[in-house]
């Protein structure tokens, strides 16, 4: 199948973890990828702040972070960011996470740990939703 060129556009990314090691694996691997990390959060107020700042095309959000939760950052960051996709990660993938990440608008998720497929996936999903939009910004 012959996927639309708009897939393999780099994108600009957020990552906002209060993990510096989750950060850093999640850099990594979108670096590799050939995709670039605009900022890095350790909580979600700051992850606010630099997605309206860098508007990237995908925030990772953490869901257990300080001072402001990944479901509030997701819904505040789709409030002002409204082309930017939203990836919710965390270490409990319960019903009840799951759902309040949907109903925060994520359009993925990621559970910890996490390997190079599971974040290559959940990007390429958030792609396809970027490419049908016709929103790739990460030539920006």
């Amino acid at each position: 199948m012959d996927l639309p060129r708009t897939l393999f556009t780099r994108l600009n990314f957020v990552i906002a973890d209060d993990d510096r090691m989750t950060r850093s694996v999640l850099r990594m691997l979108l670096t590799e990828g050939q995709h670039r990390v605009v900022g890095e959060a350790a909580d979600g107020e700051k992850a606010i702040h630099l997605c309206q700042q860098h508007q990237p095309d995908i925030a990772f959000l953490d869901i257990d972070m300080p001072h402001v939760d990944g479901h509030a950052a997701a819904r505040a960051i789709r409030d002002s960011c409204r082309q930017t996709h939203i990836v919710m990660v965390s270490s409990l993938a319960t019903l009840p996470n799951v759902q309040q990440a949907l109903q925060a608008g994520a359009c993925g998720f990621v559970v910890k740990p996490f390997n190079s497929a599971k974040v290559n996936e959940v990007v390429q999903q958030c792609q396809r939703k970027i490419a049908s939009a016709g929103k790739i910004g990460g030539n920006r």
